[in-house]
């Protein structure tokens, strides 16, 4: 996690039953398959952007021989136990997820293909700096909760305003939000967080997929900024 990630995090403490340090039972395996992740609207990246809520990713590949599934491989047994308890039956751009535990012990970037919308059916996230439980601190930072209306947003620059995310989401084909509140900033902060509201949870769930880890410059900014989502505890603003 880079200097910016690290600011304007609200730190949530780990529920006991979403702590892979405090699981007593054990599920079966560290891979998912997710079904209802229809293209063109879903790809590797916006299957991670979701995911990745509930532990770190490790590989994603789209399965040719059934549309719309995928093969998601976690870090652990319990990331996989998180998702499927939050997302699964989970309504998405008008179909439902269905997540169940993989026989698959692995994903095997076999019999890679071309999506719909042009990308590839298979990436490795291993890698990625947007994966959010590379350690127990980091971890213990992260807000595990079930899909809601509200999301919470951080690592964003001083000068996004609302204006800023309505321009996003016409941007991106996003359901305009019907409430943004911008937490007011530390002196020494270089980054802000905030909230968010939609209609619906549906909304808000496809704005979250379609933008967590959007990438937003500033004007004389030499990097971007990585915008984060992930539902809040609020349940209405």
């Amino acid at each position: 996690m880079d200097s910016r990630d690290s600011q304007e995090l609200v730190s949530y403490p780990l529920p006991q039953s979403s702590s892979s340090y405090m699981y007593k039972s054990h599920p079966s395996g560290s891979v998912a398959m997710v079904g209802g992740l229809l293209p063109p609207k879903m790809n590797c990246a916006r299957a991670f952007n979701l995911f990745c809520l509930y532990g770190n990713i490790e590989k994603i590949k789209f399965m040719k021989s059934i549309q719309g599934t995928a093969l998601i491989e976690m870090g652990d047994e319990y990331a996989v136990e998180r998702a499927i308890t939050h997302l699964n039956n989970l309504k998405v751009f008008g179909t439902r997820l269905n997540v169940c535990v993989s026989k698959q012990r692995s994903v095997v970037p076999s019999q890679v293909f071309e999506l719909e919308d042009g990308t590839t059916s298979y990436k490795d996230f291993s890698m990625s700096k947007n994966n959010r439980f590379t350690s127990a601190g980091q971890a213990s930072k992260n807000i595990i909760q079930p899909p809601s209306c509200v999301l919470h947003f951080y690592n964003v620059p001083l000068s996004v305003n609302e204006e800023t995310f309505q321009k996003l989401c016409e941007e991106n084909e996003v359901p305009v939000f019907i409430k943004c509140k911008v937490f007011e900033a530390k002196p020494t902060a270089r980054t802000i967080s905030g909230l968010i509201e939609w209609a619906s949870k549906k909304e808000a769930v496809e704005a979250l997929i379609i933008l967590n880890h959007h990438q937003i410059r500033v004007q004389n900014g030499s990097n971007p900024y990585t915008l984060k989502l992930c539902f809040s505890t609020t349940s209405h603003l």
